[in-house]
């Protein structure tokens, strides 16, 4: 029997901040209230896991490169992974689900969560532009099974499209998706297609988020970034000196909440404070933790320091994900038997893709994250200054759900 392996592909891009309008007032006002909605407890668990498998995959990928520069959306991985498991079967379905940590759920659940936070994502604030959008792309050669091709319509609202895998076009299909898809934010995804290939499954987030207390571009000024080796960087600083945030502080790090539009979305920042580093705070990073430090934080109006910065970032995840525990679904053990019709060969993933991008400036943020999977054969100080490496986050308030993470160790 021959075997084949599924090659699955998932990247994420991160995108960056547009510049949009140089006020530093509130932009709430009584036409972009948010649209709140109280979380069903599937989405309560989908979003619980969610931000777990965000500091988890973090940490394991910051354990690998820990000096560099590092961004992620582990909404986009799990959305990828997740239309995925929607093929699995057996022991591979079982440990991607306790990989993304699904298991006290079934599949309808996880399903049905996933759509919803979707829907609440992309219209809870009228002021920020958020969306995801999830595609599924097969060798024309495969029938795909009717429950596999269901569920993630239904529940991914994903597009389901046979192409010629020996054609150079199939590859431009679908990265000129993920371009569309990430306002040009990401222009490819796939580098190439063979004809062995069988699947390929895209996830696309994109966010362009205003800050809500803008910072005034005539107080940026250039000033020393402090790397963790000791040498320094000059880049841009700016200055928010008439804003209002949440602010924390304990004895290892500052939490500082930035917020955006109708301050429903927002960016947090964790920087680390005396001989502190991010090596240091990383172990504190988990969804208990920034619960504590968000509900202790206060409101305040310190200037803010802040450099300006832009990440590009690209990590293929498959050891990342066989260290999380989902080393099964890429060998020859592994077990897509709900993917394809009427077929006696063995599918497994090959490889997984992140990509994603990320801009940081006076007027706001924009951000978009891709991940595809492809299937082939086999004490309050006067001021506070973000000048040395710290961690970040771009979270939703009302559902606590985390979109990006990262790390930026030079601007």
């Amino acid at each position: 029997m021959q075997q084949i392996t599924t090659r699955a592909i998932w990247r994420g891009v991160a995108g960056a901040a547009l510049l949009l309008s140089a006020c530093q007032k509130d932009s709430v006002t009584p036409d972009n209230t948010p649209n709140l909605r109280p979380l069903t407890a599937a989405e309560v668990k989908t979003v619980s896991s969610s931000n777990d498998f965000a500091f988890r995959s973090f940490s394991v990928l910051r354990s690998k490169d820990a000096a560099s520069n590092l961004f992620i959306s582990p909404l986009s991985i799990s959305s990828a992974i997740t239309m995925t498991y929607n093929g699995a079967d057996g022991t591979t379905k079982q440990a991607i689900k306790e990989t993304l940590g699904f298991a006290p759920q079934t599949d309808t659940e996880i399903n049905e969560s996933f759509k919803m936070l979707s829907e609440l994502l992309t219209t809870i604030d009228k002021t920020v532009t958020f969306s995801t959008a999830n595609s599924i792309w097969h060798n024309q050669m495969y029938q795909l099974q009717a429950p596999f091709v269901q569920k993630n319509e239904t529940y991914f609202g994903a597009t389901m499209k046979g192409l010629d895998f020996k054609s150079a076009n199939a590859k431009d299909a679908i990265n000129n998706w993920v371009k569309s898809k990430t306002n040009g934010k990401i222009e490819s995804i796939v580098d190439n297609i063979s004809a062995d290939d069988v699947m390929y499954l895209v996830n696309a987030i994109y966010f362009k988020g205003t800050w809500t207390y803008q910072f005034d571009k005539k107080l940026t000024q250039r000033a020393d970034f402090r790397k963790e080796d000791g040498s320094n960087v000059s880049t841009d600083f700016m200055t928010l000196s008439n804003g209002q945030y949440n602010y924390y502080a304990d004895a290892t790090k500052q939490v500082v909440d930035l917020p955006y539009g109708n301050k429903q979305f927002s960016m947090t920042l964790v920087l680390p404070v005396g001989s502190k580093t991010v090596a240091d705070i990383t172990p504190e990073l988990n969804s208990t933790n920034l619960n504590t430090w968000l509900t202790s934080a206060r409101s305040s109006s310190l200037e803010l320091r802040l450099p300006k910065f832009k990440m590009q970032y690209e990590k293929e995840l498959k050891q990342a994900l066989t260290q999380l525990g989902m080393g099964i679904a890429f060998t020859n053990q592994a077990n897509f038997s709900q993917m394809v019709q009427a077929s006696n060969q063995q599918f497994a993933i090959s490889e997984v893709k992140h990509k994603t991008y990320l801009d940081v400036n006076e007027e706001g943020t924009e951000a978009a994250a891709a991940t595809s999977v492809g299937i082939i054969t086999t004490s309050l100080p006067q001021a506070i200054i973000a000048n040395r490496p710290f961690v970040f986050l771009i979270r939703e308030k009302s559902s606590n759900a985390i979109l990006f993470i990262g790390q930026l160790m030079a601007p």
